[in-house]
């Protein structure tokens, strides 16, 4: 908790004016310049990309977000996990905590696991990533969909579980896309190619005519 109060008196909201006064992280939290953090979002242990969005009321616990990214208000990633295979998942018997500690013996388990969201993922509204998920460059996760499993790269996922809908595009284009990693682009380079991203209905033949890929 202290740790989040000081970030609320954080320079980094003067430097940063993308980054809300309302916001909240830890201190091995890691943004740039150009990421957006709005009001009430908390990031814990987190890292997120350049030209990322990380919407008002969304908790990333242990995650990584790519670049040109955007997390739906209220969006969840990471809830923290209990140990399946003892008498008890109870953390009263192996963790620290409030209630008592004379029964606590310690074991081998992870309560977070790193999420890992790539780049131009756009995650819904209210959507739920568990820990351990990678979610891949150029998905869609619907709003409320709560993500249990990994998703490919371009894929379109929703339901509880999620589950992949369609991709974005076809496969040949999709291949084209991750080998381009347009994410990478120096702004310069973005903005001698602006018109790429203008192009409606994009096809492996438009890559093409851009980029000699």
């Amino acid at each position: 908790m202290k740790a989040y109060i000081k970030s609320f008196f954080s320079l980094r909201k003067v430097k940063y004016p993308l980054v809300s006064i309302f916001s909240f992280w830890t201190r091995n939290c890691e943004f740039q310049k150009s990421s957006e953090i709005r009001s009430f979002a908390v990031l814990n242990n987190s890292r997120i990309g350049a030209y990322t969005r990380i919407n008002s009321n969304c908790k990333l616990v242990l995650t990584v977000v790519g670049n040109f990214s955007a997390i739906g208000k209220g969006s969840i990633l990471g809830f923290g996990r209990h140990p399946l295979n003892y008498v008890s998942t109870h953390s009263i018997f192996y963790k620290k905590n409030r209630m008592r500690n004379d029964w606590i013996t310690p074991i081998e388990f992870k309560t977070n696991l790193p999420i890992k969201i790539g780049n131009d993922v756009w995650i819904g509204r209210d959507a739920k990533i568990m820990d351990g998920v990678t979610v891949g460059d150029g998905s869609v996760i619907a709003t409320g969909s709560i993500v249990t499993k990994d998703v490919p790269p371009y894929a379109i996922v929703g339901g509880v579980p999620a589950k992949v809908i369609k991709y974005r595009f076809d496969e040949e284009t999709i291949e084209k896309l991750l080998k381009l990693k347009w994410w990478d682009f120096s702004e310069e380079k973005i903005l001698q190619n602006k018109n790429f991203f203008n192009e409606k209905d994009i096809t492996a033949e438009k890559i093409s005519e851009y980029f000699n890929i």
